[in-house]
């Protein structure tokens, strides 16, 4: 197992490629390399997967992507949102509004991966993101998986270059 060293009070978020099937169906469906995003703050992993919204110690792993956040995102704030969603469901009404296009198939009080991303880096810039002149803070994250959440990062220059591990 590498070792990577990620600076300390920093707020990453970091993207995987697949690794398992659900992995590869999902990037394959979505048209994208990523599968799963999650954020990584002090050696800790806050996340939403099928085991719920939680937190982790890190461990790096060979299929993971990870970028600094701008540091307009105060890691302050994406923990704040995670300790209001903290064991809350996985959503897989909105994974499967993701795969048939569904208009709005999601339980608000549940969140996959890249919406609770999404939600939490919108709280912390006190709601003014907006995906096709529509606020995020309507809950639209529902359409961002994690592949489309790294280009609208990328392009919104809210993350940095990747680091080199």
């Amino acid at each position: 197992m590498e070792q990577v060293k990620l600076k300390k009070d920093t707020l990453y978020i970091c993207f995987h490629k697949p690794k398992r099937l659900i992995g590869h169906l999902i990037a394959f469906w979505t048209l994208g390399k990523y599968s799963h995003a999650e954020f990584i703050y002090n050696n800790q992993v806050f996340l939403s997967n099928p085991g719920g919204v939680r937190t982790q110690k890190f461990k790096y792993l060979k299929n993971m992507d990870i970028y600094e956040l701008d540091s307009n995102i105060d890691a302050k704030d994406i923990i704040e949102f995670f300790k209001t969603a903290q064991g809350k469901g996985y959503d897989y009404l909105g994974i499967l509004g993701q795969f048939f296009y569904a208009n709005k198939v999601q339980d608000d009080d549940r969140y996959f991966c890249s919406e609770f991303c999404l939600n939490a880096i919108d709280y912390a810039l006190q709601f003014t993101l907006t995906y096709k002149l529509k606020s995020l803070k309507d809950r639209i994250g529902y359409q961002f998986n994690p592949s489309k959440l790294f280009k609208y990062l990328k392009n919104m220059e809210l993350i940095k270059e990747k680091e080199v591990i």
